[in-house]
């Protein structure tokens, strides 16, 4: 009892202590899965009208097209500058399908199965995929629908067990590629229709077409005198700060800014010294010799150059000048060389020379791999007897690759099938006799072949090719590293790291705007990690030397940019130059007003200036000749009496006086479809403007500087 009663009375308690502990039991659990939350939210790239772009799915799209990039360009890697490019370029894909999908859901716009079937493989199939290297044939360079086709007909089949693994992997990547593609020939529909949409809103009506008639209608010739604004010195005028500050009121709206932080940076170009260039070119003295006197020539070029030896005939017409240069010239055995072009060395031999075929055009199938020589000959056998009993070579290969392919490999060279292949199945295809149907193997597998067509033949040359590029040392690196440290070291100050940067032989870029998307500084590729450094670094900090591959950069705060209107002072010394040349107009033509003065002779001498002549100026002139962009004479110009001089104007650059010697009316009568049709055609452009429109309008986190 006296137990239960020691409990009764610590009960307030009791439930005190479950209560903290359940508390502390949700909150621990809240945030265990809240973790996964917070790091949701950390991973959206954007967020688009409150749609998340998340970035697994973001990086996806950017490395399938990377590698899209390459596959292009021979898989040859791609700097810092094409991918924060491709970036850029999937980012707005991805902004813009979220908002045109919210649009089109909104108007009612679908694509539907059959016009996705029109666009890719109907009477209208997509400019996208017409200009798609992969399907157009490289004998007339235009599309070949039947290459489409085929492609398709690859992809769509679900049975790849006939396929070796590197094959089946291939199929797959093509899968998923197509199925971007198709994905961007959506977006791209859905954007036709808004843009029709849009384009027939801006339709004009018969008074637009009326008014652009009468402003092109009346043409003018005149003379003319000017005054430019800078004959006037700037303390002749003043200007007050409430007269500066009313000017910012009014031009606020277009006193726009990103947020962005304000920088000096040095950047140090890495350039390879005097003793670089030395050592490049006395090693090669080195090799002469022995590249003159040896036989086999290829060890010595892969031991010594850049690029491998290439061990095939290449005919003249497909040569650099500097080596088709030197064996037009040479015998067989001759040297030339080392020559610095561009920074790089080049050694040549000429190896041999002949009279061949610059090119062949051939069919081929890859045969089955894991098969035997017993299997293959009966294979290749008997589908020799079909292509000899008539059947083409395309048709059968059809037939066996369930019209995958048709074993067409186009025109090539000796040196591209060496790159692709090897040296000796180059010189089988080129020895083949025409129509021949055999087997034949490579470094690739076995190959069925038959060589349709040759070129006819021209000389042709092997040629051993040694080329080096001078490259800065790591003592150059080194020096220059250690000579910037120096100068960090002694100038850790904002005001001293940028004063002192002349005299030390250093050029400091003051006041340089980086922002947070910025993929580089100007001219200095690699140099993402210097624009990182800056968004997380306050004014007055100086960064580390970062090593830009091509440059080592240094960089001081200045201070940050807030996104919104421009700070009054960042732009009132733009506003203050348009307020002193609008005082120094009023001065001008009240001078001038004084004077009494009654011809352009006149003006002219009191100017400064001489008489100039214009003709066929209407009040629609974008541009006119000697003057540029003045609006206040293409309104003056035309209603100016003919013989006149007119009052003195105030243009954007300077004072003008007018006097009108031609003024012609158009005999054109008004034609309102015309001038509709043209009104329409200028009207163009505004509906390629419409996906920047809906991104203006959108609310867009981004949050890409987090990541890259």
């Amino acid at each position: 009892m006296a137990t239960l009663e020691k409990i009764r009375n610590k009960a307030g308690l009791l439930v005190g202590v479950v209560g903290v502990a359940l508390f502390a039991f949700i909150i621990g659990d809240f945030l265990r899965s809240g973790s996964t939350f917070f790091h949701q939210s950390k991973e959206k790239i954007a967020i688009v009208d409150g749609q998340s772009i998340n970035y697994q799915d973001y990086q996806k799209k950017v490395d399938d097209q990377l590698e899209r990039y390459k596959a292009q360009r021979g898989n040859a890697s791609l700097g810092e500058e094409e991918q924060a490019g491709i970036r850029q370029q999937v980012f707005e894909y991805m902004v813009n399908q979220i908002l045109m999908e919210k649009e089109s859901e909104e108007i009612g716009f679908v694509v539907s199965k059959d016009e996705m079937k029109d666009i890719i493989m109907g009477d209208h199939i997509s400019p996208m995929i017409q200009q798609m290297p992969d399907f157009i044939n490289p004998q007339t360079q235009q599309f070949d629908k039947s290459q489409l086709l085929q492609f398709l007909q690859m992809i769509e089949t679900d049975d790849l067990s006939g396929y070796s693994p590197e094959v089946q992997m291939q199929i797959q990547n093509a899968k998923n590629y197509w199925w971007n593609v198709e994905q961007s020939l959506k977006q791209q529909q859905l954007q036709n229709k808004f843009n029709t949409l849009v384009g027939l809103a801006l339709v004009p009506n018969s008074l637009d077409a009326k008014a652009a008639y009468e402003e092109s209608k009346i043409s003018v010739d005149f003379d003319y005198v000017s005054q430019a604004y800078t004959s006037v010195s700037d303390d002749q005028v003043s200007v007050s700060d409430s007269e500066l500050k009313q000017l910012y009121e009014k031009r606020k709206e277009n006193c726009k800014q990103e947020a962005a932080k304000v920088v000096s940076y040095i950047a140090v170009s890495i350039v390879p010294s005097e003793k670089d260039y030395k050592e490049v070119e006395t090693h090669l003295d080195e090799v002469k010799p022995e590249l003159a006197e040896a036989s086999d020539v290829a060890d010595i070029v892969n031991d010594n150059s850049d690029v491998p030896y290439l061990d095939a005939f290449v005919s003249a017409s497909r040569m650099e000048d500097n080596m088709k240069n030197f064996v037009e010239k040479a015998s067989v055995g001759d040297v030339d060389g080392p020559a610095l072009v561009n920074d790089t060395y080049y050694m040549y031999k000429l190896v041999a020379k002949t009279q061949a075929p610059d090119s062949v055009r051939w069919n081929q199938m890859m045969l089955p791999a894991g098969m035997d020589d017993a299997q293959i000959k009966t294979l290749t056998d008997s589908l020799i007897l079909v292509i000899k009993g008539g059947k083409p070579f395309a048709e059968m290969a059809q037939e066996l690759t369930n019209g995958q392919m048709n074993g067409d490999m186009g025109w090539q060279t000796e040196a591209a099938i060496t790159r692709g292949a090897d040296a000796k199945f180059k010189d089988v295809i080129f020895n083949a006799s025409l129509n021949d149907v055999f087997v034949t193997k490579s470094s690739l597998g076995t190959h069925l072949v038959q060589v349709v067509e040759k070129t006819k033949p021209v000389e042709k040359y092997k040629v051993a090719n040694i080329q080096v590029a001078v490259v800065p040392s790591t003592e150059t690196r080194d020096h220059l590293y250690t000579q910037l440290a120096e100068y960090v070291s002694k100038n850790t100050k904002l005001e001293t790291f940028k004063s002192a940067a002349s005299e030390a032989g250093y050029v400091c870029q003051n006041g340089a705007t980086v922002y947070p998307n910025q993929p580089i500084l100007p001219g200095v590729n690699n140099s993402r990690q210097a624009i990182r450094w800056a968004l997380d670094h306050k004014k007055g900090a100086i960064s580390d030397i970062f090593d830009c591959q091509s440059h080592l950069v240094v960089m001081a705060m200045e201070g940050s940019l807030k996104e919104g209107y421009c700070p009054f002072n960042a732009v009132s010394e733009i506003l203050k130059r348009e307020l002193i040349n609008e005082k120094k107009g009023e001065k001008i033509i009240a001078d001038l007003k004084s004077k009494n003065l009654s011809s352009m002779e006149q003006y002219a001498e009191a100017m400064g200036s001489t008489v100039q002549s214009v003709k066929f100026v209407t009040f629609a002139t974008p541009r006119i000749t000697g003057l540029g962009t003045e609006p206040v004479v293409n309104a003056k110009a035309p209603i100016a009496e003919v013989g006149q001089v007119t009052a003195p104007m105030a243009g954007k650059n300077g004072v003008y006086v007018l006097k009108v010697t031609d003024k012609k009316e158009s005999e054109v009568p008004f034609d309102a479809e015309n001038q509709k049709q043209s009104l329409r055609a200028n009207n163009f452009y505004r509906v390629y403007q419409a996906p920047q429109i809906l991104k203006e309008k959108a609310s867009v986190e981004d949050n890409r500087s987090r990541f890259y």
